[in-house]
């Protein structure tokens, strides 16, 4: 009886080992997935936390405010970047990029944006969006795309992006 005992203890140790499965591979996958799943253009809702990555800066922003149409081209985006102070907006009557300058975030307008295509992160898509506050990457119009303009892309980080 003490051996079936000790034999069945053993078969059960071996079958939990057979069975485990680390969590490592879990977390990459779901990077993967979350990379995946990103997309270089994402409609902003005020209050939606987002995540931008790319070959210029990655960096996390928060909408603040969301004002006006993109049928009346008088959209108004205001964000909060993750660590940095103050607010920046993006229009369409103004300045529509958002450029890094290997120190801080500006604002730009159409004409310093293609004079350095390289450091725009995204911008506020004005005559082609089919939607209100769409952000896109800089790689999505065919002018600063052939200016060098390096791609971003962009994902929802809270439930309230996601309605």
């Amino acid at each position: 009886m003490k051996k079936i005992f000790n034999l069945a203890v053993i078969l059960a140790a071996l079958m939990g080992a057979a069975t485990f499965t680390s969590c490592e591979d879990d977390e990459e996958e779901a990077t993967k997935k979350a990379e995946e799943q990103a997309l270089t253009e994402i409609q902003v809702v005020k209050g939606g936390e987002y995540s931008a990555s790319g070959a210029v800066k990655g960096f996390t922003f928060k909408v603040t405010s969301v004002e006006g149409s993109y049928l009346s081209k008088d959209q108004v985006v205001k964000l909060e970047i993750n660590g940095f102070d103050g607010e920046l907006t993006l229009s369409d009557a103004g300045n529509s990029y958002l450029m890094w300058t290997g120190s801080q975030f500006i604002t730009a307008n159409t004409a310093t944006a293609s004079a350095d295509a390289k450091s725009i992160v995204m911008c506020l898509a004005c005559a082609n969006s089919k939607a209100d506050y769409t952000i896109t990457s800089a790689t999505v119009n065919d002018t600063m795309n052939k200016l060098g303009a390096l791609e971003t892309k962009f994902s929802k980080n809270n439930r309230k992006a996601n309605k």
